[in-house]
């Protein structure tokens, strides 16, 4: 009896029945489409998100990665060491060099003696001077320590001493 009324009532109705089907397997179609298209896109996404790797899945690339930067993080801090070496041997560099020419003695022809100050960054080094007559010349050398000397020095020392102090670092320690 009720397969009966069920039959009738599809047999009445049959075309309203039929277009509700139409429009459910046509909304139906546009989903699975739209699904299908998302998915290619996610696809597409994942292979160039694995590009390069050698593993098959995400986690096995992750884990990859991860190892990766682990080693550019210890190649980092063992060159940032070398880098803090580096910068103490170059403060103890000779960095700062002036020199001034001058005429030692009034009969004497040119500007024959000299004295060159070469100072690290800290002001630490030697002045070099050499003094020139006619008879014979002398050479002095005077060790700097934080822009001084234990020994006097001359005022043409003493200017070229403070005109290497007056220069700048070529870069900051």
């Amino acid at each position: 009896m009720f397969l009966n009324n069920l039959v009738n009532y599809i047999a009445s109705h049959e075309t309203t029945l039929l277009l509700a089907s139409m429009l459910l397997i046509l909304v139906l179609l546009i989903l699975v489409i739209y699904t299908m298209v998302r998915l290619s896109t996610m696809n597409s996404r994942y292979r160039a998100m694995m590009r390069g790797s050698e593993t098959e899945d995400l986690e096995s690339m992750l884990i990859q990665h991860v190892h990766e930067v682990e080693k550019v993080s210890a190649t980092n801090a063992r060159i940032l060491e070398e880098n803090e070496l580096i910068r103490q041997f170059i403060r103890k560099a000779l960095v700062r060099v002036a020199s001034v020419r001058f005429r030692a003695f009034e009969d004497m022809g040119g500007d024959l003696s000299y004295s060159v100050a070469m100072l690290d960054a800290n002001n630490d080094g030697v002045i070099f001077s050499s003094i020139f007559a006619r008879a014979d010349s002398r050479s002095y050398i005077k060790p700097i320590k934080n822009g001084s000397s234990e020994y006097s020095l001359t005022d043409e020392e003493k200017g070229v001493l403070k005109e290497a102090m007056s220069q700048p670092l070529p870069i900051q320690y």
